[in-house]
């Protein structure tokens, strides 16, 4: 029987035991990002309240430009009519 070069490699590795550098892999990563984080101090309240008061206020000059520019326009809405041109679907985008 003929195999395929690839399904014996796959073969082969599903045989043999893994690499020893896998070992404890998982605490090894885990323990460098811990010390990773402690070593940038981690957040300060100082820092998360600056940044929270910056967003608030981003949030209230961005909404009230909008707001400002935004007019309130009557416009005739048919929901139904026989010789309308338009699909009904199209209403709702206002044309």
């Amino acid at each position: 029987m003929m195999t395929d070069p690839f399904d014996r490699d796959l073969a082969r590795l599903a045989q043999s035991p893994p690499p020893a550098t896998l070992d404890r892999l998982e605490q090894r990563v885990a323990t460098a990002i811990d010390a990773e984080a402690s070593a940038a101090g981690g957040l300060s309240l100082r820092g998360l309240a600056v940044a929270g008061g910056a967003a608030l206020m981003l949030g209230i000059v961005g909404g009230g430009a909008v707001a400002g520019r935004s007019e309130a326009r009557e416009r005739r809405v048919a929901v139904v009519m026989l010789d309308a041109g338009l699909a009904p679907s199209t209403l709702l985008l206002g044309r």
